[in-house]
C-alpha cells in the first residue's frame, strides 16, 4: 500500500495510489490530491484488515466491469494506463490505432469478445490494404488492453492471449552513407544541418537529438547521455569527431539549456521533418529518410565485426533482438562480398590448381569451335 508523487513521461508531477488486493489484482489510480489519496488509500487498508474488501473493490471500480463496451474500456485504458506511462507521442499513436478498432470491436462487451472477433477485424484491415507491421501493432494494442483488464480484475483472462501476429516480409531498403549526407546537408538551413549531421554521426532518434541538453554532453571524453529514449532508460552513447564539432559549431544561448535551439522559438526544436523533407527533394534523393542514417549506422558497426551489444548500446535499444533484427544485420552485398572471398581461400588454401583441359577425342576441324557439336553428342 503507498501513496506517492510520480512525475510522468511528460514532465508532469501526479499523485499515485497504488495497492493489492488479497486476489494478487492491482489498483493503481491517479488521484486528484494528497487528500483524496490517503483517505483511498486507508479505506482499502481497512476493509483488507476486516475482510470486507471485495464490497470495496467492486465500489472502486463501479463502471468498470465486464458488462463495459470495448469502447468504453478502451477510453478507460487511455486515461488510467496510457496517460500514466505512455509519453504524449505514444499516447496519440495508440488513440489513432484504438480508432479503427472501436469501429469494428467497440460495440462488443468486454466478456463477449472472442477470437472470431478478432480474426474477422484483421481480415478487414488485410482488405484495407494495410501492412502486416501496421496489423500487427493493432494486435499489440488490443492484447495489451485485455491484459490490464486481468490486472484490474475486471476479467479474469484474457481471451485473445494466444492470439498470433501476421509474419512481416519487410523489404530491404537502400543504404544512404556519406554521399547522400552531403548532398542533402548543402539545402539544410542552420543549425538543422548540424543536427542532421550529429544524427548521422551518432545515429540517435530525431527526437533525442533535439532534446539533448548542454550538460549531458562531455566534450573532452566524447560523449553524451540520452534521457529521451525509447525505452525509457537513460543511455551513455559515444560521440565522433564530427559530432563533437557540430555541436561546438552552434553557440550557446543564455537561458536554453538545449544543444540544438531554435532561433525562432529560444527552445529547442518541436519537428525538423518538414525541412529535412524540402532538403531531400531538392538534393534529388526524395526517398531517403532520417531513420535510415540510424540503421546506417547499425549495419556498419555490425560489418566492422564488432559484438551486437555494441550496437545495442550506442542505437539505445533496450532489447538486443531489436538491434539484431532491424538494425546490425550484414548488408547482402557485404555478405556475398564476404562468402566469395571465403569461397576463394578455401581453394587456395588446399594447395589445388586448375585442371588441365581434357582433349577431345573428336579433332576439331579447320575454323570449327573446339566445343562438341549436336551430332557429336548424338553418338
Amino acid at each position: 500500500m503507498s501513496v506517492r508523487k510520480e512525475t510522468n513521461r511528460r514532465g508532469k508531477v501526479q499523485i499515485i495510489c497504488d495497492c493489492q488486493w488479497p486476489n494478487r489484482s492491482r489498483f493503481r489510480r491517479v488521484m486528484p490530491n494528497m487528500t483524496v489519496a490517503n483517505q483511498v488509500n486507508a479505506r482499502i487498508i481497512a476493509a483488507i484488515a476486516m475482510g470486507t474488501w471485495r464490497e470495496l473493490h467492486e465500489e472502486l471500480y463501479q463502471g468498470t466491469g465486464p458488462e463495459l463496451t470495448i469502447n468504453q474500456y478502451i477510453d478507460r485504458y487511455i486515461e488510467v494506463y496510457c496517460m500514466v506511462h505512455n509519453r504524449a507521442s505514444s499516447v496519440a499513436k495508440k488513440r489513432s490505432t484504438f480508432k479503427q478498432m472501436k469501429k469494428a470491436l467497440g460495440n462488443i462487451k468486454l466478456r463477449d469478445l472472442q477470437m472470431r472477433h478478432v480474426h474477422e477485424y484483421i481480415a478487414s484491415r488485410i482488405k484495407q490494404e494495410r501492412a502486416a507491421a501496421t496489423v500487427n501493432r493493432d494486435i499489440s494494442a488490443l492484447k495489451h488492453l485485455f491484459e490490464f483488464a486481468v490486472d484490474e480484475g475486471v476479467l479474469k483472462v484474457n481471451p485473445i492471449a494466444r492470439l498470433k501476429k501476421l509474419k512481416e516480409c519487410r523489404a530491404e531498403r537502400p543504404r544512404f552513407g556519406e554521399k547522400t549526407l552531403q548532398r542533402v546537408l548543402v539545402h539544410l538551413p542552420f543549425p538543422v544541418k548540424q543536427m542532421v549531421l550529429f544524427i548521422f554521426e551518432t545515429g540517435c532518434r530525431p527526437s533525442e537529438a533535439m532534446n539533448l541538453k548542454r550538460g549531458n554532453v562531455d566534450i573532452e571524453k566524447q560523449t553524451a547521455i540520452f534521457n529521451m529514449r525509447k525505452a525509457g532508460d537513460n543511455a551513455l552513447v559515444a560521440l565522433t569527431t564530427r559530432a563533437v564539432s557540430a555541436i561546438q559549431q552552434i553557440p550557446e544561448l543564455p537561458g536554453c539549456p538545449y544543444v540544438f535551439w531554435n532561433p525562432h522559438t529560444s527552445t529547442h526544436y518541436e519537428r525538423i521533418n518538414e525541412t529535412f523533407h524540402r532538403a531531400r527533394k531538392r538534393a534529388g534523393c526524395p526517398e531517403v529518410q532520417l531513420k535510415d542514417f540510424r540503421r546506417e549506422l547499425g549495419i556498419v558497426i555490425a560489418e566492422s565485426g564488432q559484438p551486437l551489444h555494441v550496437a545495442q548500446t550506442q542505437l539505445g535499444h533496450s532489447s538486443i533482438r531489436t538491434t539484431e533484427k532491424y538494425y546490425a544485420h550484414f548488408s547482402p552485398e557485404f555478405a556475398i562480398t564476404r562468402a566469395r572471398k571465403v569461397m576463394e581461400e578455401r581453394w587456395r588454401n588446399s594447395g589445388g590448381q586448375d585442371p588441365e583441359p581434357t582433349p577431345s577425342e573428336h579433332p576439331s576441324k579447320e575454323g570449327s569451335s573446339n566445343l562438341l557439336v549436336f551430332n557429336d553428342l548424338k553418338r
